[in-house]
């Protein structure tokens, strides 16, 4: 089953009616940061929230029928823009949030793309302070708001203070606290909810046909991100990863022999996946009032991780950040496994 992407996921229809009825009576802020964590369906969210507020015929959500919403389906809406890492594109309501062949308003250089780059922003400016080409309502979602440069961020601080009228921001960040305190205290904060696990595992059930259990234990209880999971060898990744860390923790294997056995092109991945096993864990031990060997071990793995994470993000040398990282393990993961309350 294929989700209707002018429609909210189903544990957000609250904040849905919140938001689109502040909409009708014209009290909406115009600048909102949405957080929230990974896997959670805010991209999903904010797109569908773009698609009403652009829509010339909106009701409960986008009609759906409209030129607006006809354009959005290509990624050509002149009015509704993205702009990313990627660059300055034409949003478009399909499960990849833009088109290829869709507009292309700004293209960034490849070696750029850590960041989302001050060009890509003043041409997202630009484009603002243009009048609307039809409609009134321009609207602008900043996906990954932490990835905005400095310059970046500076150059977007006046669009946010004194907006053209009928202008809406829409901003995303999975890590909002990395984000500026000049650019956070000009937005309004929207904390998307996290689904319990009964509506979670209902969606999933829905959307593949059988049960998610297993892929929404491994995406943490985050459904969006277990419904990518269940649909890709992502899973059968996962555990084998698992077993290498489990493996490491318990003397088995050698950690250089570890490194050098995962993909260089995943590290990032790999780094997001052990930070969210052992996260997990860790709240884990917490319930079942685990010693303080255990919890300290476990917290200290977890910063170190976070830091090989931040590492990552910059050009450290990735296999030397892996043998670093697992050598530690080594050093700690036994007393992170010897818990009882160790997720296998």
């Amino acid at each position: 089953m294929t989700h209707d992407f002018t429609r909210p996921m189903p544990w957000q229809q609250d904040l849905w009616l919140e938001l689109t009825t502040l909409v009708l009576q014209q009290r909406l802020s115009h600048a909102l940061l949405f957080c929230g964590a990974q896997g959670i369906g805010k991209r999903q969210f904010v797109r569908a929230f773009a698609a009403f507020l652009a829509c010339e015929q909106r009701s409960g959500y986008a009609c759906g029928q409209c030129r607006s919403c006809l354009q959005l389906g290509s990624g050509t809406q002149p009015n509704v823009s993205t702009l990313s890492v990627n660059g300055l594109r034409g949003l478009a309501l399909t499960p990849g949030g833009h088109s290829e062949q869709g507009l292309i308003h700004h293209q960034p250089e490849s070696e750029t793309r850590r960041e989302i780059p001050v060009d890509s922003v003043r041409k997202l400016i630009d484009q603002l302070t243009l009048s609307a080409h039809y409609g009134s309502t321009r609207v602008a979602l900043i996906d990954a708001a932490e990835q905005l440069s400095i310059s970046s961020v500076n150059a977007l601080l006046k669009t946010i203070e004194e907006p053209p009228a009928q202008t809406h921001l829409l901003l995303l960040s999975e890590r909002a606290q990395s984000l500026l305190a000049t650019l956070r205290s000009r937005c309004q904060r929207i904390l998307m909810p996290r689904p319990d696990a009964a509506t979670a595992l209902a969606w999933l059930r829905e959307q593949l046909g059988f049960d998610g259990s297993e892929a929404l234990d491994a995406a943490h209880g985050a459904p969006v991100r277990a419904l990518q999971l269940a649909q890709s060898d992502a899973l059968a990744q996962q555990k084998v990863w698992r077993q290498l860390w489990q493996d490491v923790g318990l003397r088995r294997v050698d950690p250089l022999t570890a490194a050098a056995s995962v993909d260089r092109e995943q590290l990032a991945v790999h780094l997001d996946w052990a930070l969210g096993w052992l996260s997990q864990h860790l709240r884990q031990a917490m319930l079942a009032r685990a010693g303080a060997e255990t919890l300290d071990a476990t917290v200290q793995m977890l910063d170190t991780l976070l830091d090989a994470r931040r590492r990552a993000a910059t050009s450290a040398n990735a296999q030397l950040l892996l043998e670093s990282l697992l050598v530690q393990w080594l050093r700690l993961g036994a007393r992170v496994l010897d818990s009882r309350a160790f997720a296998a």
